[in-house]
């Protein structure tokens, strides 16, 4: 049932919308509009308080109701980004693990992180359905693993708030997992091997990038409209033109843009993608924030063929201390299931059934009422913030749901810098370059309007924008100096051990004409890179006696074999002869484990079992902790994984590992090169 006020608000939004009352102008008053309209004084003014809480007027006292500048009046959109030439590795991860302890800090104002404000969620009715849930401990019905698909009452909760999903999506068809990302890393894994091409909208989601990179695949992205989001020619030329083997897209409210493809552009992707045979990995998680009047339909509703993998989550909308997420997998279904049992085997029995409790009650869609207008408001209000505080050359993007701001700032202001600046003064962020591995946004950063307005918030925002002009005055008085050189460094380990945040401060201070840029591979990879003038210099593990490199030594480290805690009984005391009967995971020939193996074991006439291969420290644990077979590891690291029972260090020898950073001999006397191993020497 449609109340009148709101059937009212709706109708003033409209005329609104339409250019019928223009920023600045006087709305009717109470009486003139309740002669008008034939309604009460009281509906009238609820209507205009609506109309307040949506951001779109706003009250002068002893004057009236004015409307307020609409999102995409306040100022200019960003530029749509540019065309690749061609897919390309990820190496976003070691300035990702730099800036996460700034995102999550809670002592700073919170513009980097796209979350809510604890006011904005239901704390307490959620508290009272975590604690009904929770008889299901005493009684014991709720104590085991529980169903690995998902809660059979929550499916069918989630099922009848999805009536824009294909008809044919049972309840049974619903996959509940931990999160919104650990369901597109199921689906991701399901369509793709390592080394294939995954499609993305650019600017994309750090974490989208986070996770390519780590399951070893290729990014191609494709530049997105700031309104209208993903043009279909251009999605027609690059599956033509290239390998593309699945895409990641966020149509509705996508994050960083917050654009929503229109209906049809969405009916016509999804026909395009089935055609060729690609699937699609959907993530609505925004869905059910939109500023409209109606929730958008997202791609899933449009497959027939089950090519579109859809997830969701309610870590936005609700709370996201649930971790609790669904997905629709269609004709990859039974893959994802499998990966999704071995991953995580069940959810938590209780918080499914508190959520469903939730859900029952009729709490989530009041919730979420009261929600989008408090979004929709916060847009606005951060909006003509910026427009307060920022330079004039400023853009903005105009979402039409979501949690986050794309702001492109004038070009010569520098994210990364601007981010280090704003974390000195509690204010947190999230640089443009973060969501892109293609080098085209580093003028920009993302914000986020998940928490209402106030004045805090508003002392941030002007300090932020008097940072942003103080970066495009340093500019223009450093302009004569600006050589435009960019000095390529290649890393091949964890940022600390390398000192990475050290090296840029110090970078920063003595190379103000010049940037810097990572390249991040493993050790044999970074030598071929610097042969071929790609890199500046990088950092190795193992020896270098190569004369074409100048090798500087920094530190001598030790390597430990380790293994499964399975095999702790062999691994702990065997012999070279018993770990050679082992299994192990290979390392690629660029690799200084793959080099080490054959020095201990082949020179000694033994030939170890490779049973898989792997690049990825990460990747490299989780094989050993899943049983796989034995590896190397740093003896520090090695030994506190080995004391919270991870697995087992074998102890009869160590292996020095030296690390060194590696420059080409013939280039000692180039200026990049000198820039950086001058910062090398100072820092090591």
């Amino acid at each position: 049932m449609e109340f009148q006020y709101v059937k009212l608000a709706n109708n003033l939004e409209q005329q609104i919308q339409n250019g019928g009352y223009r920023a600045g102008e006087k709305l009717p008053s109470l009486r003139k509009l309740k002669a008008a309209t034939g309604l009460s004084i009281s509906t009238v003014y609820q209507a205009y308080e609506e109309l307040e809480n949506r951001g779109l007027v706003e009250v002068k006292e002893k004057s009236g109701f004015f409307v307020r500048p609409l999102l995409s009046d306040i100022l200019p959109l960003p530029k749509q980004g540019v065309s690749p030439v061609k897919a390309h590795k990820v190496a976003i991860n070691v300035l990702s693990a730099m800036m996460q302890r700034s995102l999550t800090n809670p002592d700073l104002i919170p513009f980097g992180e796209a979350t809510l404000s604890p006011v904005l969620l239901p704390g307490k009715q959620m508290a009272a359905a975590v604690r009904s849930a929770a008889s299901g401990y005493q009684d014991g019905s709720h104590g085991g693993y529980g169903a690995p698909l998902g809660y059979e009452k929550l499916q069918k909760e989630i099922r009848k708030r999805s009536l824009d999903l294909p008809q044919g999506c049972g309840d049974k068809e619903i996959i509940i997992t931990q999160g919104c990302m650990n369901g597109i890393e199921l689906c991701l894994r399901s369509v793709a091997r390592p080394g294939d091409t995954i499609l993305l909208e650019s600017p994309t989601f750090l974490c989208y990038l986070q996770i390519i990179e780590d399951l070893n695949m290729r990014a191609m992205e494709i530049p997105a409209d700031p309104l209208t989001g993903l043009n279909i020619d251009n999605l027609r030329t690059a599956l033509d033109e290239h390998d593309i083997r699945a895409a990641l897209f966020i149509p509705t409210f996508q994050n960083p843009l917050g654009f929503d493809m229109t209906s049809a552009a969405k009916k016509e992707l999804v026909a395009l993608f089935a055609d060729r045979g690609v699937p699609i990995i959907e993530d609505n998680i925004y869905g059910n924030l939109y500023f409209g009047e109606h929730k958008s339909l997202p791609l899933k509703h449009f497959d027939r063929q089950g090519m579109v993998l859809y997830c969701n989550s309610f870590s936005k909308d609700l709370m996201p201390d649930l971790r609790m997420g669904w997905l629709l997998a269609g004709k990859y279904r039974e893959k994802v299931k499998r990966l999704k049992f071995n991953n995580s085997l069940a959810n938590s029995q209780l918080m499914q059934h508190a959520l469903t409790l939730f859900l029952q009650s009729g709490g989530y869609e009041r919730h979420l009422r009261k929600l989008r207008n408090s979004l929709r408001k916060q847009a606005a209000d951060m909006i003509q913030s910026i427009g307060r505080h920022f330079p004039a050359e400023t853009r903005v993007s105009s979402p039409k749901g979501g949690l986050t701001l794309w702001v492109e700032l004038p070009d010569s202001v520098d994210g990364l810098k601007l981010f280090r600046l704003a974390e000195k003064k509690n204010i947190s962020l999230l640089p443009g370059t973060l969501c892109s591995s293609t080098g085209q946004y580093d003028h920009c950063i993302r914000l986020c309007f998940g928490y209402p307005w106030n004045d805090r918030l508003e002392k941030g925002m002007k300090t932020l924008g008097v940072l942003v002009k103080s970066l495009v005055r340093e500019e223009k008085e450093l302009s004569t100096e600006v050589t435009g050189d960019e000095i390529v460094v290649g890393l091949n380990s964890d940022p600390e051990i390398l000192k990475i945040e050290d090296i840029i401060r110090h970078f920063a201070l003595q190379n103000s004409g010049a940037t810097l840029r990572f390249h991040q591979s493993i050790s044999g990879n970074i030598l071929k890179l610097i042969a071929s003038n790609e890199l500046h210099g990088g950092f190795i593990f193992g020896e270098c006696d190569d004369d074409r490199f100048d090798v500087r030594h920094l530190k001598t480290y030790y390597l430990r074999i380790v293994g499964p805690t399975q095999m702790a009984g062999i691994v702990k005391h065997g012999s070279y002869a018993d770990l050679a009967e082992l299994p192990w995971i290979g390392n690629p020939a660029e690799c200084p484990y793959c080099q080490l193996m054959e020095d201990i074991f082949i020179d000694r006439g033994f030939h170890p079992k490779r049973e898989m291969m792997a690049s990825a420290e990460s990747a490299i644990l989780s094989m050993i902790k899943a049983g796989v077979g034995l590896n190397f590891m740093l003896e520090e690291k090695a030994r506190e994984l080995e004391e919270e029972g991870s697995l087992v260090v074998w102890e009869q020898e160590r292996f020095a590992f030296p690390l060194s950073f590696v420059t080409l001999e013939g280039l000692r006397d180039d200026r990049r090169v000198k820039g950086i191993t001058g910062v090398i020497d100072k820092i090591w």
